[in-house]
């Protein structure tokens, strides 16, 4: 029992600080292009090379999940990302960076598993409901993290290129430690276990979750580019007008004010969730779309630049706002949409289809941005996010009745 209450503390820090690579994904560009002397083809090619990579090695990385169990996967995914961490530090040419971006993504892919581990020890203690507010929880201690970051990454690359990196080094190593007290304690935490007869179970894939699956796929991946290209986007309106110092002024002014309603907004779902239930699955949507609405209207504001750059901000500004508490959301769901069998598969499966959803369309922009303005990659998103409104409101009508049957 005591052991269960030290997760009970212990698992929101850990899952808020192993979110992501701290302090790496406030400098990467920056380390990558100073450090590193890598050209603009170079630090793209990073990312693409990594998740293709991570995607081929899905069904092997689900077996090993599979053999180790939700309790192992989840502190190999942490010494993984520790590693990651020192190659992408230390590394002294492009493929070892490659592969330290590479057991980066695959980290991520086991850390995954905290979320069923969650889960199952909830159902331990008759607490199911409460995997929102604490998944909530640990989303709002990454987001101050985050936020914290924004605000003294750069004043440390500046004191010395290395600083971040050391910081981010550190995180992990933190996490490492804090990785032993994630412990599934159900009779779920390995499902085939040595000396027993490998009953396999299948995930049905029901309406329900292929179309969750499909959504999660396709919001995740706008959200992601309309995050890195929503930035470039206004910071290429910007430089117009303004010069290069003023721009670097306003976007940092930008990226300080979204962290901080990236905070607000994970404080805040609980709430909002409780009052809305799954409706949140199509609100959310909207806003996206409302986002990439307010980028695109924005930029066509030549008459007053400060409501030209205010409308573009608030469209930016409310994509980190949605970002954390649709991923909560969809977890819930698809933990709640099968077995415990069924848990590792599923979000592993969900995961993959984020990556795959952002390889295409981080290849594609790639291509279409060589003979074309931003405006129409923007313009895509858009018609993208509407795509996705449909595929909520489906899946939102699904719920609905399966939870009547």
């Amino acid at each position: 029992m005591k052991d269960i209450e030290k997760f009970n503390k212990i698992f929101p820090i850990y899952s808020g600080l192993s979110g992501d690579l701290l302090f790496w994904v406030a400098i990467d560009s920056l380390f990558l292009t100073v450090v590193k002397q890598f050209t603009a083809s170079q630090i793209v090619s990073v990312t693409s090379i990594s998740l293709i990579v991570c995607i081929l090695l899905q069904i092997p990385i689900l077996k090993i999940i599979k053999v180790l169990g939700n309790t192992k996967s989840v502190r190999l995914g942490s010494f993984l990302l520790l590693l990651s961490s020192l190659l992408l530090t230390f590394g002294n040419n492009y493929a070892i960076v490659v592969l330290g971006k590479v057991f980066s993504e695959i980290a991520f892919t086991f850390q995954n598993m905290t979320s069923a581990i969650l889960k199952n020890n909830l159902s331990l203690q008759q607490r199911d409901k409460e995997y929102i507010q604490i998944k909530t929880k640990s989303n709002t201690i990454y987001a101050i993290a985050t936020m914290v970051i924004s605000f003294i990454a750069s004043p440390m690359f500046n004191c010395n290129n290395y600083l971040p990196m050391l910081g981010c080094i550190f995180f992990c190593f933190i996490c490492f430690i804090l990785s032993f007290y994630i412990v599934d304690f159900s009779k779920y935490d390995k499902i085939e276990s040595e000396g027993e007869k490998k009953e396999k179970s299948k995930i049905i894939y029901n309406k329900v979750i292929i179309m969750m699956i499909i959504s999660y796929g396709l919001f995740y991946p706008i959200i992601n580019s309309g995050q890195s290209n929503g930035k470039l986007f206004i910071q290429q309106e910007l430089l117009k007008i303004f010069d290069v110092d003023k721009t670097a002024l306003i976007i940092g002014a930008i990226l300080c004010t979204s962290r901080v309603v990236r905070v607000a907004s994970n404080l805040a779902f609980n709430k909002i969730h409780n009052k809305y239930k799954d409706k949140v699955g199509v609100i959310l949507p909207v806003f996206l779309c409302c986002s990439i609405v307010f980028m695109i209207v924005g930029s066509f504001i030549s008459s007053n630049i400060i409501i030209k750059f205010t409308i573009m901000s608030i469209g930016y500004i409310i994509i980190l706002f949605i970002r954390d508490p649709f991923k909560v959301y969809i977890q819930d769901l698809a933990l709640n949409s099968v077995g415990k069998k069924e848990q590792q598969s599923l979000l592993t499966t969900i995961e993959l289809s984020r990556k795959i959803g952002r390889a295409i369309m981080s290849l594609c922009f790639t291509l279409i941005l060589i003979n074309n303005p931003m405006i129409v990659v923007i313009s895509i998103l858009l018609i993208l996010s509407i795509i996705e409104i449909m595929i909520s409101i489906k899946l939102y009508r699904l719920v609905l009745i399966s939870k009547v049957i």
